[in-house]
């Protein structure tokens, strides 16, 4: 069987874009390579579809569970759609098959790590910064002063991070892939807002969350919050989780 060529973002070894292999390699049986946007077969975690365009002479690629990375106009689409990662970017385009499955194949992250034994020690809080707010200096003198609180790396191997984040009584990520992946393991956790230099905003955020049908709305550090994350555990739901995730596997584009 020939490999699947896949594109994914390669510039850093970001937790997302790390686990987008992996998981298509786990959920499809094949061996994965990475392919530029212009030659590869799937496109699946991660906001790439604007790098895909829509000339008549570009390649027609299999996208999985892929979503934008910023609210783009509704425009038609040449691609061949599996899944996308929620509603918003579903709405983005015209004409798609309301059928269409919905969302992140990052939570399908459990896969990767379901032969592994659970974590001996446990973590009270788990903090996963973005890429983009390693380094924050609020959060490294809160982490350091209160018990409990660990700090992750965003740039650690997709399984160290998955480990860290089973081994977690509750999760706090500006990073969007850090929540997914707490979601898929059943962890609760919540958005943290640390900076406003993500690109995008919320707009991935609140794509993600769509297909749970709510709105989620960010929380800021504070120690309090790092003390106490009761609240967190007593608002935590994803509806549907089960669903979602038996959809993302029926949906992965088989035989490309």
């Amino acid at each position: 069987m020939k490999p699947l060529a896949l594109y994914w973002s390669s510039s850093k070894p970001n937790f997302g874009d790390a686990l987008s292999p992996l998981i298509c390699a786990r959920v499809s049986g094949r061996e994965v390579v990475w392919a530029p946007p212009g030659r590869c077969d799937v496109v699946a975690l991660g906001s790439l579809m604007q790098r895909f365009k829509e000339h008549w002479w570009t390649r027609r690629v299999h996208v999985w569970g892929t979503g934008f990375i910023e609210h783009p106009p509704a425009h038609a689409s040449r691609h061949h759609y599996h899944a996308v990662r929620g509603r918003l970017t579903q709405a983005a385009i015209s004409g798609l098959k309301q059928e269409v499955a919905l969302g992140d194949p990052g939570l399908l992250a459990p896969l990767l790590v379901e032969d592994r034994p659970a974590p001996a020690r446990r973590c009270r809080v788990l903090v996963i910064p973005h890429y983009k707010d390693k380094g924050n200096a609020a959060l490294a003198e809160l982490a350091a002063r209160v018990p409990g609180v660990e700090v992750a790396d965003i740039f650690a191997p997709a399984t160290t991070l998955l480990e860290q984040i089973r081994a977690a009584e509750v999760v706090l990520s500006s990073a969007m892939h850090g929540l997914i992946a707490a979601d898929s393991l059943g962890v609760p956790n919540a958005w943290l807002k640390l900076s406003d230099a993500v690109r995008g905003g919320d707009f991935k955020f609140n794509d993600y969350y769509s297909v749970f049908g709510f709105a989620a709305t960010p929380l800021a550090l504070s120690e309090p919050l790092l003390r106490d994350p009761s609240a967190v555990v007593a608002q935590y739901r994803r509806p549907g989780l089960a669903d979602i995730q038996e959809r993302l596997m029926r949906s992965f584009p088989d035989g490309v």
